[in-house]
Order: C-alpha cells, then structure tokens, then sequence
C-alpha cells in the first residue's frame, strides 16, 4: 500500500508541473485529454470543483520585523505609516594629538554625519524621472550613546561584538542623550550628499570623549515627506560623522563600522488587516473547512473528511488551488507606482508539527498577457488570486483532525512586468549583436515600502477552485 501511496505522488509531481499549460481551461474534458495525450494512466483523473461564499472565521495582522542590518543600504524617514530610523555605529581612535588638543581647547565645535543617496536607486530607468528635486526642511531626532575608553583592546572589543547582538540591543535602545535639529534637505542629482547637522551639546561630548570612544547615534525624521535611500558603510560611500573645532577650517572625518535600520510602525488601529513592504508584515487568516468538504462529498458521493484507520486521505491529490479574493487599491499607499506581488505560505502538518511553506506559484500563461498575474495589489481589476495548493492538499489528507486552512500573505517584490508570464527574472540574446542581457520581471535589489489594507480582502467571502486528480478509477 505505501509502495502505491508514494507512486501516485511522485506521478502526481510529474504532470503538476506539465500541467501548467492548460490546469486552468475551464473545459475539463481537455485536460482529461492532455493527460491521455502524456500516456498518463485514465485511472488519474482531473476534475474542477468551485467552492463558493467561503468566510473567514478569523484573521490577524502581525508587525513584522523592527530591525535590519544595512551594511549596503537603508531607508530613511518616514512613509505609508512606518518611521525608518538610522543607528550608526562609530568605533574610534584618534592618532592625531594636534586634533585632540585643538578640539579639546576650542571655545565652540561642529559637527555633522554624511549619508550618500544610493545612486544605483535614483539612477535607475524604473524610478519616477519627474520625482526629483527634493526639497524640504527636516526635523531631525538626534539620540545617541557615547562611551569612552581608556585602551586599545576597549577599540578591539568593539569590533568583536556580533551584529547579531547589537541588533538585539537595539529593541531596548534607551538612553538620556537627545536633541534635535533641522536640516534644509535638496536631492536634485543623483550623487548628492546629505550633510546632517549634528546637535551642540553631541559635540560637546565628543569634544571630552578623548582619543578612543564608541558612539552610537540614531538619527530620525519622523515628519519627514518619503523616505530617502542612502548607502552603508559596506560600500565606497561610507556614512561618516565629521568634527572640527572653531579654530579649524578643516574637519576631522569618523567612518563607521556598521549600521542598522529601526523601524517604527505609526498604525494604531488594533483590528486593521495592514501590510506594509520591506518589513515583513503578515495577515494570517483561517477558513473553516465545512464547506469545503460538503463540496467534496457532492463532486465523489463519498465521506468527508475521511475518517478510516489514521485518517489520511489519499483518494485524491490536489494539483492547484487558487483562492479568489475581492480586493480595493484605493485606501492603498504606493511610493513607486508599480504593482506588488502578494506572497503566500501556508501552514500544513509535518510529523504531528504545524510548519508553514511557502507556496509555488504557478502562471497561466494564456491569461496573464492580456491580463497580468491576478496575486497583484496595485494594477487593474477589483480581485486578487492566490494560489493555496499545498495548504488545501494537506487540508484534505489531514481533515479528520478538524483543522481550518490556514494561510499567511506578505507584500513581495514590486513587479516591473506584470503581464510577463514567465514571473522571474531572465537572461534575453540579442540575436544581431549576440549581446546577452537580463529581463527583469521583478524590481532588482529593492521593495515599495509600501502601506495596503486587506480589509475588504479577509473580510468578505472567497471563492476557492480545485485541480484534482483522483483515484476513483477512469470516467464512466
């Protein structure tokens, strides 16, 4: 028995893939057809099943995460209800004893941080040729944590503390050391500099710091109008804080070491089904199964759930799922323009532990160039479509135990061609020139931070549609 269990999955896995072509022709009689024509046994049979008005018996919102190493990049500012701050990490020894004294002497001092704008973003062909200039006063929040050391190792142990850890510190930053400042921001090129002014009384500190010191700055905007993207210290434009006394007509450059990303999420509203890009917000959302296997034990005339030995069904496998979805842009908030591809994971059982996987989407290339892909947000039509396969097949082989489908969504990549159906990046020849270059499908290296509410998506009824294949022996 488990010799023919295994068959029928491998089998199963085979032509779910061979199947993409025609799994979504409505006639069914078709793919009873493709499957003969692939010299498939006629015991496997493919039918469609439409199950209607299924409601959400709860679903949730979840904050995703808060911090995020920014060795290449960061965000900064504040867009679509979340404040991105930047926490820099200054570890630092001073060789130059003329400069020590110079700053420690001097009746006043400066002082300001240098963020370069990630070039590669604002030069890009996909971002908004009309967006620049920008132009606006900053409200700068200044926080920092300064300690001062007395020998070399104090330097080398700073090094030595994993990123892991100081991310971890950062979800309980505390300290008394704050001030603000303001800033007359311009991003008109795309190399532009932006030379933060720092707070007197953090210079102040620095001036009685002494040749070895840590420091630790955060720099928020939390009124500012977008978020700007700028470069990390992984990279040739090294964010870097600059000092120098009265007297000087020159300054004193400190490069960091590291930097972090803080996200501060500004939505209050509990009972909100909010997702919001790049920070891994999630919805779960459960469906009850009654439906689902009422509609089952119409399509076969069998029981179900099935409720023989360990319970396991295995009468039937499901090639594709697909939940439909109402949907409505218009409470959205897009910083780019661009359709963003909703992610989908569902939770299934693995030896008696609920685990959550991530589905695979399959396309349908008949429907998508004159359509686009239906699991987008932000792109014509009023419905979303997401493909659920492997928490429905799981469903029905572990229904006895009275489980619901359970299901997670995140907003994904922002999407650059929503009507290609091939939905991954990929390489193109020039057939003159023999010129190989890469179609990207999906926005490279970076997410719309974008905001969506799914209300109307998880709080009104869906529809799901089945693929099955089935073991019940050829049509009659």
């Amino acid at each position: 028995m488990k010799k023919r269990n295994t068959a029928f999955l491998i089998l199963l896995g085979l032509f779910a893939a061979l199947l993409s072509a025609c799994l979504f022709d409505s006639d069914d009689s078709a793919l009873s057809s493709w499957l003969s024509d692939q010299g498939l046994p006629d015991s496997y049979d493919v039918q469609t099943l439409t199950v209607e008005g299924l409601e959400p018996e709860n679903a949730k919102a979840f904050v995703g995460r808060t911090e995020f190493y920014a060795s290449e990049a960061a965000v900064f500012g504040t867009q679509a209800g979340l404040t991105h701050d930047i926490v820099i990490d200054f570890d630092v020894l001073v060789k130059d004893s003329a400069f020590l004294d110079s700053l420690a002497n001097a009746d006043s001092a400066a002082g300001h941080v240098a963020l370069f704008i990630d070039k590669d973003f604002y030069t890009s062909k996909y971002f908004p040729k009309d967006s620049l200039p920008y132009e606006e006063t900053l409200q700068l929040e200044v926080e920092w944590i300064l300690e001062k050391g007395k020998k070399k190792s104090f330097f080398d142990s700073v090094l030595k503390i994993p990123d892991s850890t100081w991310r971890l510190e950062l979800q309980d930053w505390e300290t008394e050391n704050s001030a603000d400042t303001t800033y007359d921001l311009t991003v008109s090129k795309k190399d532009t500099v932006l030379k933060l002014p720092m707070p007197l009384d953090l210079i102040e500190d620095i001036k009685s710091a002494g040749k070895i010191f840590r420091l630790q700055l955060r720099i928020s905007a939390p009124e500012s109008k977008r978020l700007y993207r700028v470069l990390g210290p992984k990279t040739l434009s090294i964010p870097t804080f600059y000092v120098r006394a009265s007297s000087d007509t020159t300054y004193k450059p400190f490069s960091s070491f590291r930097m972090s990303e803080v996200v501060t999420f500004n939505d209050t509203c509990d009972d909100c089904l909010l997702l919001h890009g790049g920070v891994l917000d999630s919805i779960v959302v459960e469906y009850p199964t009654d439906k689902i296997m009422d509609a089952l034990s119409d399509l076969y005339g069998d029981e179900f759930p099935f409720d023989e030995g360990n319970g396991v069904d295995v009468r039937q496998a499901v090639v594709l799922a697909q939940l439909m979805l109402p949907r409505d842009d218009s409470e959205g908030i897009s910083e780019l323009g661009l359709p963003i591809q909703v992610v989908v994971a569902s939770y299934v059982d693995s030896l008696g532990t609920e685990i959550r996987k991530m589905e695979e989407y399959k396309p349908n290339r008949t429907k998508i160039p004159e359509t686009g892909h239906p699991n987008m947000v932000f792109y014509d039509g009023d419905s979303l479509a997401l493909q659920v396969t492997f928490g429905v097949r799981d469903l029905i082989n572990q229904a006895k135990d009275g489980r619901n489908l359970k299901i997670m969504v995140r907003l994904g990549r922002p999407v650059l061609q929503a009507t290609d159906p091939v939905y991954q990046d990929y390489t193109v020849k020039d057939s003159v020139s023999g010129k190989i270059d890469t179609s990207y499908v999906f926005l490279p290296n970076h997410f719309d931070y974008a905001r969506y509410d799914f209300g109307t998506s998880f709080s009104q009824p869906a529809t799901l549609k089945l693929w099955l294949a089935t073991k019940r022996g050829g049509k009659k």
